[in-house]
């Protein structure tokens, strides 16, 4: 199975809160980094398995693509916006809940067999938490991936010359600290970069895939 992100028409999603970033899918040069971005991710997904969870489904800008290719689909956010369930694919299973990962039993439902996570984890200061509750709903042998950007003062100049001027106040854990929190619960089984060959510490974005033993 070979995903290709398909960008939802124009008008077509709602954020879910005023900080969403899904007028930037659409524009010129921050709509390629966007979307590229979510790409790397679904490079890292592998073939087969019928039911997938999204943690931080946000105004829905993967959902037609996630729930065209598997069978079940569970899309949870802190605050769901209006009409996730009309862009689902119909032949589709979909369902949508709140769910606050650092809450107790956050993601009771388990055994997915993959979970992405895509710009959530570097709003969450406490990282181990988030990875146990993400490896929680992993089933056994399935693959969780998970994307965040660089966190540093040259990535918060980027962000305030496309409009996001107090980004430092949402982006609170680093790479690094994701990796490792992620790392003490999960084996890291791939990775991917914007640019290609950066290291951890110098990619603008990073997709990384990880597995339960």
């Amino acid at each position: 199975m070979s995903l290709t992100f398909c960008l939802p028409p124009p008008g077509r999603l709602r954020p879910n809160n005023e900080r969403d970033p899904l007028p930037y899918y659409y524009r010129p040069l921050t709509g390629w980094l966007y979307r590229h971005r979510l790409q790397l991710g679904l490079d890292l997904l592998p073939a087969g398995g019928r039911r997938i969870l999204e943690v931080g489904v946000g105004s829905g800008i993967l959902v037609p693509t996630l729930t065209a290719h598997y069978a079940e689909y569970m899309g949870t956010d802190l605050v769901l916006a209006d009409g996730l369930e009309s862009v689902a694919d119909a032949k589709c299973q979909a369902t949508f809940r709140c769910v606050d990962l650092l809450q107790p039993d956050a993601l009771p439902f388990a055994a997915f067999d993959a979970v992405v996570c895509f710009s959530v984890l570097e709003h969450i200061a406490n990282a181990e938490r988030a990875a146990e509750a993400l490896a929680s709903a992993l089933a056994p042998g399935g693959t969780l991936v998970a994307g965040y950007p660089m966190v540093n003062p040259l990535m918060s100049r980027a962000f305030a010359a496309i409009g996001y001027a107090s980004i430092d106040d949402d982006h609170v854990t680093t790479p690094v600290r994701i990796a490792s929190a992620l790392s003490r619960v999960l084996r890291p089984i791939g990775r991917a970069a914007f640019p290609p060959a950066a290291p951890t510490r110098l990619a603008l974005y990073q997709c990384t895939a990880w597995t339960k033993n």
